[in-house]
């Protein structure tokens, strides 16, 4: 693999060298936009940035039809999206992200909203909505962005209270009962004071067909069959208000709050040798091939609630900017994720013959957290050689988590029926962690000249938790209830070098070396009391990239490419493992391990081109090789799959397709009366992924294509648009994320295609 990086590498230079080398003659009419980042605390031209950036504005979000975190991913390279359940979104960029569901654990990829840490995964994905822009960073962003962001960061910019009166609204309809309003308000208020007001409020019905109706004598109590699966019911409310009394001070207030309550994801089981994928296919004839097929007795919710308020200042002093920006935010999950169901749905796949004994139960969950975090900054002004920016940075969180594992056997009685042999008893993990974090932190560029600058800064993080784990065993465990109190502190120093220098007008080309950590802490839960109290160190990576960043033919064409090479250590790993003792039936206990190492090679590349008046091409290519090194499983555990072996060395990270990419093709046309139509087709693929480290077959994403087809017209008169679309045009059948569990495992399928109209009006 490493051979086909290197040939992959040496066919984009030589891509790179070509362009360099030709002289640009080509005039054009039509160019592509500048799209401003302040992805250095500044705001500065996306060409200008020396890091691999993927920038998506407000109105190409809209112009795409993406309104959540899944859209973005699919759109960047190297960032994948697993979703086990609406609390627990996964990111991954570059192969690193998380599972971690502890409270006393951290994800790998952070999302920030106006600059705010959003460091628990129940508040990761939200409602995209009054954007300015979207920015993702790849790689190992911890001298700015701090610590955890040692996979990327997802930088959401929202849009500022206007100057000028600005209303827009947009109602959208379409297919399984779609309805969406969305709308923003913004302008003066009195002199100096600007305010601002945006809601996004969407629903749909689910897109599963939950096939329990059709077997109504194992369930004389009634079932939900009737209730929808994979549904959405989000509401969210922005406010802000901009003061600006003097030239040289600006005060941002504002607060956000955003609701869901949704029935469960769906869960179609996958693995042939499995119980459950056994006895869903021997009732459902076409089980394998209808993947939005399920038997659910009982659809589960996820209901999520989420506030937080901002305050920010910046005041201009001759030699620099000083910014204060202080935050809270509190998240509220109650999610109720896997559900295997009743005694009554026992006794249903029981029925089939297909299996002789069959796990019930289910798989609550509450999340709680409350952040605070403040941050003093310092960012030089003026013309000189010497640019810079300074800052302490500090966050406390409460973090609680109270998981529920209520399991138990069951056994067909021959006739019909089951009968427990190990019956349905509450057990699980309640967890409270309190985190405090303080850094430092600076960066420096010095242009030597108008060509050639060299960039250099560094951050120290310390950081402490503190947790509080009470444990109950379930039916399946024989071990001791126990209450534990843990606490360990961390500190790291991660800096950051590049050089880059122009080679013409409108190229440069640039060296990295940054280094990322992500702090240690606890397992929220453990099927003993040793694992419980084991915790798992902090994880650190290492990235060298060579990138390059040009425009040619007078900005008609834009063309960036990235090659790079990260090294991580101690990387943390969230599996699943199965005690050697442990009953054939035990779904066995997640545990998080340090891996000794890995390695990730790859290149990507990202273009937009114009290649005449009123057409847009733009796309992007992901070549990844991911690999563990010296990773085992722990001495007494196995995992629940058929086919895995002690040593994982060699094997790929989770969700990292080696090959990935995505293809935009937009075509604008004017009318004579000044009415205007634009037709788009988006195109994407992933390779297949693996969702756990054994590579099981049973943990496989296939690889999957999806095309999105998009028709607008806008009336000529500045107000109205009406826009006609199709996602997953060709119907695919791909699964967004599955999770292995014994022979079996559960997968969350895809939406199929959908269709529908959205209408637009601005003032």
């Amino acid at each position: 693999m490493m051979r086909a990086f290197t040939m992959r590498m040496a066919v984009c230079c030589a891509f790179l060298l070509l362009f360099i080398s030709t002289p640009v003659t080509v005039q054009a009419e039509a160019a592509l936009e500048e799209i401003v980042v302040t992805a250095q605390r500044r705001a500065e031209s996306l060409q200008d940035v020396p890091i691999a950036i993927t920038a998506i504005t407000g109105d190409e979000l809209d112009a795409l039809g993406v309104d959540d975190i899944k859209g973005i991913t699919e759109r960047t390279p190297g960032f994948t999206m697993g979703t086990f359940n609406a609390g627990q979104p996964q990111l991954y960029i570059r192969g690193i992200g998380s599972n971690e569901d502890s409270p006393a654990g951290d994800q790998s990829v952070i999302v920030f909203i106006d600059e705010i840490y959003i460091g628990r995964s129940a508040g990761m994905d939200m409602d995209l909505f009054d954007l300015e822009r979207v920015e993702v960073l790849r790689g190992p962003q911890g001298t700015l962005f701090g610590k955890n962001v040692v996979g990327g960061a997802v930088s959401v910019v929202t849009s500022k209270p206007d100057e000028n009166l600005d209303m827009r609204f947009e109602v959208s309809g379409g297919d399984l009962n779609l309805r969406s309003f969305r709308g923003l308000v913004s302008g003066p208020i009195a002199d100096g004071v600007y305010g601002k007001f945006s809601f996004s409020s969407r629903k749909r019905d689910g897109y599963v067909d939950n096939r329990i109706d059709e077997f109504p004598q194992f369930f004389p109590n009634g079932n939900e069959g009737d209730k929808e699966i994979g549904d959405v019911d989000t509401n969210s409310f922005r406010g802000g208000l901009r003061l600006v009394p003097n030239d040289r001070a600006e005060i941002n207030l504002t607060a956000n709050y955003s609701k869901m309550n949704q029935n469960g994801p769906p869960r179609h089981y996958i693995g042939p040798t499995g119980p459950w994928f056994q006895t869903e296919a021997a009732l459902l004839p076409g089980y394998v091939g209808n993947i939005h097929d399920v038997l659910q007795d009982d659809v589960g919710h996820s209901k999520i609630d989420i506030w937080g308020v901002t305050g920010r200042l910046d005041y201009d002093f001759d030699a620099f900017t000083f910014t204060s920006l202080t935050s809270y935010r509190d998240v509220d999950a109650d999610v109720d994720n896997l559900n295997f169901g009743s005694q009554e749905i026992a006794s249903l796949r029981l029925s089939s013959g297909a299996a002789a004994v069959i796990l019930g139960g289910s798989n609550p969950y509450v999340d709680r957290s409350e952040t605070f975090t403040h941050e003093f900054r310092f960012t030089s002004n003026g013309e000189g050689p010497l640019e810079w920016v300074a800052g302490l940075y500090y966050l406390e969180e409460e973090a609680y988590r109270n998981e529920r594992s209520q399991l138990g056997v069951f056994l067909t009685n021959g006739a019909g029926g089951s009968i427990p042999i190990v019956p349905v008893i509450d057990g699980g993990s309640e967890m409270t962690n309190t985190t405090e974090s303080y850094a430092v932190f600076g960066q420096a560029t010095y242009n030597f000249t108008d060509w050639f600058r060299f960039t250099l800064g560094a951050r120290q993080t310390w950081e402490d938790k503190d947790a509080k784990l009470t444990s109950t065993p379930n039916g399946l465990s024989a071990s001791p209830a126990f209450n534990l109190k843990l606490g360990d502190d961390w500190s790291s120093f991660t800096p950051k070098a590049t050089l880059d220098f122009k080679v013409a007008e409108d190229a440069f080309l640039y060296v990295s070396y940054s280094e990322g950590f992500k702090s240690g802490g606890f397992p929220g839960g453990g099927a003993t009391e040793l694992i419980a109290s084991t915790g798992f160190d902090q994880e650190e990576a290492k990235l060298l990239e060579v990138g390059a960043k040009t425009e040619w033919f007078d900005n008609r064409l834009r063309l960036n490419v990235a090659a790079f090479r990260t090294d991580y250590t101690d990387l943390q790993i969230l599996q699943l493992l199965v005690p050697d003792n442990a009953p054939p039936q035990s779904p066995g206990s997640l545990i998080t391990q340090n891996a000794a190492d890995a390695e990730i090679n790859g290149v990507e590349v990202e273009f937009s081109v114009v290649p005449a008046e009123n057409w847009l091409i733009q796309g992007s290519y992901t070549f990844l090789d991911t690999e563990f090194s010296d990773f085992f499983i722990p001495a007494g555990f196995r995992a629940p799959g058929v086919g895995a072996t002690p040593d994982r060395t060699g094997n790929e990270l989770r969700n990292a397709p080696e090959n990935a990419y995505n293809l935009l093709v937009r075509y604008d046309h004017t009318f004579a009366n000044g009415m205007g139509l634009r037709l788009q087709a988006d195109f994407r693929h992933k390779d297949e992924v693996f969702q756990d480290p054994d590579e099981l077959e049973i943990a496989v994403v296939p690889e999957y294509d999806v095309l999105d087809l998009r028709a607008s017209l806008n009336f000529g008169d500045g107000h109205w648009t009406v826009t006609g679309w199709v996602k997953n045009a060709t119907d695919e059948e791909y699964f967004l994320h599955n999770f292995p569990v014994q022979e079996s495992g559960f997968a969350t399928p895809a939406l199929p295609r959908t269709w529908g109209v959205t209408v637009n009006w601005q003032n």
